[in-house]
């Protein structure tokens, strides 16, 4: 029997809650398609709602937050919140609010807070059930943050709607995830592009869209392109050099002679690109080498050409080749 609060938090808690989390990942993942039409078709709905405020009201959305609302759960109403703020937002005062069931995110939160209550693995006198349900909030964050990473991989479908479409944006918009007043994780941004090849210090290079670029003889060192959007580029005689490549996405580009030199591509996709005498060297698609704490994609090569392709002593196991033509 356990005796103390101390004791009951290392010896049960700590393994009740990764297995609940791994069971709840296991299920995002399994339900990944149902997952998304969820978030989709809560997300639209509230943007239909947003225009029809913005007729009236004539307010501008710099900024959309999805958040679960933890208090929620006490009243056994999983909800999540999605905020709309204008560009001189104020945390917690939206122009336009909504609300949504979020049931599916707690599949397996009855069976876990019942067991971590259950008194037949502490003494009562000793371990209150006040000192265990206030341990419940932090498993809730870490619930919550494993969604988050699941939806940046579809909160940019919701640019697809016509909804979105109607929406009148500022020149930087944000779509964020996370729990209410608190922590929020950046699932999708549309943002003006930038000349990555002359930037100022320490701008923001996350979430930019590079659309028919020509890139000749030079390179990209040292920079931060998470979730960038690459779109019928060329890369020729380029070399990618220490970059964060996490979740970026390369569609119908063509390299040619390109090496890519200590990059990171957990999460990253090359869709319908063609590949010349280009070489991987030094580079990784692994979770852990990326960020210990962040769930992310395998990383694909789809419907590409692959020609005299080099892979060089990098970290690889994580890359899904999908109908890919190599010679």
């Amino acid at each position: 029997m356990i005796k103390n609060f101390e004791e009951y938090k290392t010896e049960r808690y700590k393994k009740l809650e990764l297995e609940f989390l791994r069971k709840s990942g296991e299920f995002f993942s399994k339900n990944f398609a149902e997952l998304r039409k969820n978030f989709l078709i809560n997300v639209r709905s509230a943007i239909k709602n947003a225009v029809e405020t913005q007729k009236i009201e004539k307010k501008i959305c710099a900024y959309i937050s999805v958040s679960f609302l933890n208090t929620s759960v006490i009243e056994k109403n999983p909800t999540l919140q999605i905020d709309f703020y204008d560009e001189d937002w104020f945390y917690g005062k939206s122009w336009a609010r909504s609300r949504h069931n979020a049931d599916f995110l707690l599949k397996f939160w009855e069976s876990f807070t019942a067991d971590a209550l259950d008194e037949s693995f502490y003494i009562r006198s000793q371990v209150s059930k006040v000192e265990i349900k206030s341990l419940f909030w932090g498993t809730l964050d870490k619930l919550i943050y494993i969604f988050a990473c699941n939806a940046k991989y579809f909160g940019f479908l919701v640019s697809f709607s016509d909804e979105y479409d109607e929406l009148q944006k500022a020149e930087n918009f944000y779509i964020t995830c996370g729990t209410y007043l608190d922590w929020q994780e950046r699932i999708f941004a549309e943002l003006p592009e930038v000349d990555l090849l002359n930037l100022e210090k320490n701008f923001d290079t996350t979430f930019r869209p590079i659309k028919k670029k020509f890139f000749r003889g030079k390179s990209f060192e040292n920079l931060n392109l998470r979730h960038c959007f690459f779109e019928d580029c060329i890369f020729d005689k380029f070399i990618f050099s220490d970059i964060n490549l996490c979740d970026a996405q390369f569609l119908r580009c063509k390299f040619f002679s390109t090496k890519f030199l200590n990059c990171q591509f957990a999460g990253g996709d090359f869709f319908e690109c063609n590949l010349k005498d280009c070489d991987f060297e030094n580079c990784s698609s692994e979770p852990e080498d990326a960020a210990e704490d962040e769930y992310f994609a395998n990383f694909r090569m789809y419907h590409c050409y692959l020609l005299n392709v080099n892979f060089l002593e990098n970290k690889f196991s994580q890359l899904n080749k999908i109908h890919c033509v190599e010679k």
